[in-house]
């Protein structure tokens, strides 16, 4: 039988896009949606049967619209970009402020003890956690020339990736002394040490997780963008924290891939502005599209996040409005 992804709920369904998505990483049937209004929704599937979801709370602070939500390593804060220019917590506890317009991506680190912010003004901002109450700047890093889209960590390590607008991936570290983060590897872009990066605005960036690394070539990444192509990067180096290029496929798309996700199933889901969801995996050392949904919404898919409890579900949000659950029959 072949692989399949079939529709398993609507989650939420709003009047207007939904950006984004994030699993709650500390409890199973617990996920948060960002709305174009500005407003951030909790929703929750029923305990016994992780099925049918429904929104338990709704978060309506932010002053435009809410771009990106992260959930912290222990589930007590989530993280909210908005495109006023701030990062709120879910209790409203402080605003996170420094970018100088919107803010577009935002990350926890594996620890839960550093965020890491991007957005319109071409920076990365990477945040040190004191409590669950006070952020203090580690590091306003430079390097972008166009918007920051997307910003994510290393599985096990303290090392970040951010994609743009500019067409390339950056890597970020702490310095050895511990005083100063730079930017140690440019993937593709005008900058770029590699000729084999993204011809168009990369979208998204997301690690292999790490059950998946078999030591051989190190923990990989993957990165999607507007030329209709994934990028999986190879780890290597101290750590396997550098990347270097492995593998470039055209998918299926036919306009540009805006989101990815490297599930614990081995399997990357795809979501683009052509409508669709698509999903690949690896065989035989060769990347292959296994799954197509045509149509999968009724607009943009903004954002596709494998649960990282249930190796079946994938969740995806819609410039339709709509947030879906979907099943992952392999």
């Amino acid at each position: 039988m072949a692989p399949a992804l079939d529709a398993d709920a609507v989650v939420l369904r709003r009047p207007r896009a939904v950006w984004a998505v994030a699993h709650d990483p500390s409890r199973a049937g617990v996920a948060f949606a960002c709305e174009s209004s500005g407003a951030t929704a909790r929703v929750r599937a029923d305990a016994s049967t992780r099925r049918n979801w429904r929104v338990v709370e709704t978060l309506e602070k932010c002053d435009r619209a809410a771009r990106a939500c992260a959930v912290s390593p222990c589930g007590r804060l989530v993280a909210v970009a908005s495109f006023d220019g701030a990062t709120t917590r879910w209790t409203r506890a402080c605003a996170v402020e420094g970018h100088e317009s919107e803010v577009k991506s935002c990350a926890w680190s594996r620890s839960g003890s550093l965020l890491a912010t991007c957005g319109r003004d071409r920076t990365v901002w990477v945040w040190e956690r004191y409590g669950d109450e006070e952020f203090e700047c580690a590091a306003a890093l430079h390097g972008h020339g166009g918007d920051v889209k997307r910003v994510t960590w290393h599985p096990t390590e303290d090392v970040l990736v951010s994609v743009s607008y500019d067409e390339s991936v950056r890597v970020w570290r702490e310095d050895a002394d511990g005083d100063d983060w730079s930017c140690a590897q440019v993937l593709g872009g005008e900058d770029g040490a590699h000729g084999e990066g993204h011809e168009g605005t990369v979208w998204c960036a997301s690690f292999e997780p790490r059950a998946l690394d078999d030591g051989s070539r190190g923990t990989r990444c993957v990165t999607c963008g507007g030329d209709g192509a994934l990028i999986v990067w190879n780890g290597r180096g101290f750590c396997d924290t550098e990347l270097e290029f492995g593998a470039r496929f055209a998918c299926g798309h036919d306009r540009a891939v805006l989101s990815c996700s490297w599930g614990k199933n081995g399997v990357v889901a795809a979501g683009g502005g052509d409508n669709s969801i698509r999903l690949y995996a690896e065989i035989d050392g060769t990347w292959r599209e296994i799954v197509t949904v045509e149509n999968a919404h009724d607009d943009d898919v903004n954002d596709v996040q494998w649960s990282p409890h249930d190796s079946s579900l994938l969740m995806s949000a819609s410039d339709d409005g709509t947030v879906k659950t979907w099943r992952f029959k392999p």
